[in-house]
């Protein structure tokens, strides 16, 4: 037993052990959830409009003006589909293209629903909702549904996949009208461009908001779009997919793994194979919401040989690529010991003190992070973590001048050390400096961080007892620094948890009165 001291108690808060316990492992992440957010909505809305600066002649896999048409009929459809080829539009001509969208003639509706995908597909100034007023989404609609010519599905398909390129709202006038439904019909046609048409349409839809892409998963939008990746001939369908794909398992909420899970082996394959940073960007993103589940979801990650790839993909010079790559392996390194072990057999802790080390914030938080799931795991694992002594040093670096996210994600990697490693490793880290790094902490004025501080110092000290049975060494080295008389303070401090972290240390080792 410990000299005892006396010191007065403030209060009389308990909090619920649960709250102890929150170094759970990835429960932590509200605030990198909702930068990541951002960032890859970003990514998303260039997506989107990237495809309305097409305007050439999409390749045609089969002749989308059937020979079953009259010959002087298909000649003339070729004639016109050429010549509007070259022709520019511009809104100036929306009052024709309008008339002629509603005239019965083949030819003329022919011409009037090309104009008008041509007036869409511009990069901005697109009149869409010009379109919406006019009442052209169910006419496209009633265009694509009636299949009679192959050519005008597609022309019309594209028309509404870019007015699916605007607003929520404007989207939503596509949504009312069956759109979806549609759309995802068009992803098993027999015509390949009209299918990948379709693919667009899909991304852009599901990229919109959570709402849509639920309603897209649950009329089976997931499969078909895997049928045609799988069965894809070039590198641009491939690409297509995999962005409409991820954008179908993107968001917050995630969508309900029923739906999507066909996808994680899909990804994870992109992710081997591939070596466009767009294509595989898009995979990594999806995949690391796909990863973020039960331990059954990490084995189909680990079973598909992805992991090696994902960590080389750590050392792309794409910001963008290796936050969502370094997510993933942070997810599976959430699993079980023997999941956990087989990603640091791989190599990972390899590429930390860089990733620590990263000008970019993102990274360093998530590589944090990252760690912090490891410290949660087995002693052995957290020795493999703590013996590294670049990733220690530059955990206490971060801890000590870092921004307040940085250095509360680097002091849960501690601090989940303290409570999972070996006496021997924390001996280890009290002789690197941890007391003086958490000395410097409890003088912050961040509360999460100091409650994390707290539970540290107290497991750390929980340690002592079992290897200085008379004497507690930690106990005597935080007295000298003055950590137990800043500790005594901070039982002041208005913060509910704070206090309670330092209820516990006090009533432990000190005889302690409560004042109330």
């Amino acid at each position: 037993m410990q000299p005892q001291n006396q010191f007065s108690l403030f209060g009389n808060v308990q909090v619920n052990e649960a709250e102890q316990n929150s170094e759970v492992k990835k429960k932590r992440e509200e605030f990198a959830t909702e930068i990541r957010s951002r960032e890859r909505n970003s990514i998303i809305n260039n997506k989107r409009l990237a495809q309305n600066n097409q305007t050439q002649k999409l390749p045609e896999s089969q002749p989308l003006i059937p020979s079953t048409l009259p010959q002087e009929l298909q000649m003339a459809l070729k004639a016109q589909q050429e010549h509007l080829q070259k022709r520019q539009f511009s809104f100036e001509d929306f009052p024709e293209v309008l008339q002629k969208i509603f005239s019965t003639d083949i030819l003329q509706l022919h011409y009037g629903v090309t104009g008008l995908r041509k007036m869409l597909s511009v990069e901005s100034g697109a009149p869409i909702q010009q379109v919406i007023d006019a009442n052209l989404v169910p006419k496209l609609i009633d265009i694509i549904q009636k299949e009679q010519i192959p050519q005008l599905v597609l022309e019309a398909a594209w028309a509404l996949t870019n007015v699916a390129s605007g607003t929520t709202q404007q989207t939503q006038s596509i949504i009312d009208k069956g759109g979806i439904y549609l759309f995802v019909k068009l992803l098993s046609s027999q015509y390949k461009d009209i299918a990948e048409q379709a693919v667009w349409a899909i991304g852009n839809i599901a990229g919109d908001c959570t709402q849509y892409r639920d309603l897209i998963l649950r009329v089976g939008g997931v499969d078909p779009l895997i049928a045609i990746m799988q069965n894809a001939q070039n590198k641009n369908t491939i690409k297509h997919c995999t962005w409409s794909l991820s954008n179908l398992c993107r968001g917050k909420p995630i969508p309900e793994f029923k739906y999507v899970k066909n996808a994680l082996p899909v990804f994870c394959k992109v992710i081997i194979d591939d070596t466009d940073p767009e294509v595989l960007t898009d995979a990594c993103w999806a995949l690391s919401y796909l990863s973020d589940g039960d331990n059954s979801r990490l084995q189909t990650v680990i079973d598909s040989q992805v992991v090696p790839t994902l960590i080389r993909l750590l050392d792309h010079s794409s910001l963008q690529l290796v936050i969502p790559t370094l997510r993933i392996l942070g997810n599976v390194v959430t699993g079980d010991e023997v999941q956990t072990t087989y990603v640091l057999n791989q190599g990972l802790l390899q590429k930390i003190p860089k990733l620590l080390s990263h000008d970019k914030k993102a990274i360093r938080r998530e590589a944090c992070w990252t760690i912090s799931n490891i410290t949660a795991g087995s002693s052995n694992q957290v020795s493999q973590v703590i013996r590294d002594s670049a990733i220690l040093e530059k955990l206490f670096t971060l801890m000590t001048t870092d921004v307040e996210e940085i250095v509360r994600e680097a002091t849960w990697a501690i601090s989940n050390s303290t409570k999972h490693g070996s006496n021997q490793d924390i001996q280890l880290i009290v002789q690197k400096g941890l007391l003086n790094v958490f000395k410097h902490l409890l003088e912050g004025e961040d509360t999460q961080t100091m409650t994390v501080v707290l539970e540290a110092i107290f497991n750390v000290l929980k340690r002592g007892d079992q290897d200085f049975k008379e004497d507690n060494y930690y106990l005597t080295k935080l007295e000298e620094m003055g950590v137990i008389s800043k500790i005594e303070q901070l039982q002041k401090h208005q913060n509910q948890g704070v206090y309670q972290k330092c209820f516990n240390i006090l009533e432990q080792y000190y005889e302690a009165e409560s004042e109330l």
